[in-house]
């Protein structure tokens, strides 16, 4: 899966890219401006936001705000509040991907088009949910590894400057 997001972030990456430099081309130096190519952009800008988000979470370099783990020196007890704010994720990207299912299914039900190119917007769309999705498994990978390792460490001391925080 790494390498198959990594592709398809580097062909996003350059596509925008491409789309950029041709449109700062076209307005600046032949004084030309092309109006679709800002309307081409919100198609892989979309994808490249969620699927960004994706591969933070499969890659679990996400931002993290582990305060708590601070406080405490069990390898144990850290890894239970991790598997905790996992649980809440859960929780959260559970109502959010059912939220983009609905979006989904209304999208497909009105069937925008894009106002210079009669693109579908489904295109644009559909990522909302494929992406919430993915990061809901990817956050359930990540309950089961907590959940894994709180289960087989003992009671062991970690110290402040081993803590992955």
């Amino acid at each position: 899966m790494d390498r198959i997001q990594s592709g398809i972030l580097i062909f996003l990456l350059t596509g925008v890219s491409f789309l950029v430099f041709i449109q700062v081309l076209l307005r600046y130096v032949f004084r030309a401006p092309l109006m679709c190519i800002a309307e081409l952009l919100l198609f892989p800008t979309a994808w490249l936001y969620f699927i960004g988000a994706v591969h933070a979470s499969f890659e679990k370099s996400q931002i993290y705000a582990r305060v708590l783990e601070i406080v405490f020196t069990k390898k144990r007890t850290i890894y239970i509040v991790r598997a905790v704010a996992s649980a809440f994720s859960i929780l959260i990207l559970s109502w959010l991907t059912y939220w983009g299912y609905d979006y989904l299914k209304y999208a497909l039900r009105i069937q925008k088009e894009s106002s210079t190119l009669y693109i579908p917007m489904i295109y644009a769309e559909m990522i909302v949910f494929i992406g919430l999705a993915m990061m809901l498994l990817y956050t359930v990978v990540e309950l089961v590894e907590n959940l894994n390792v709180a289960a087989e460490s003992g009671s062991e001391e970690i110290a402040l400057a081993d803590k992955q925080i």
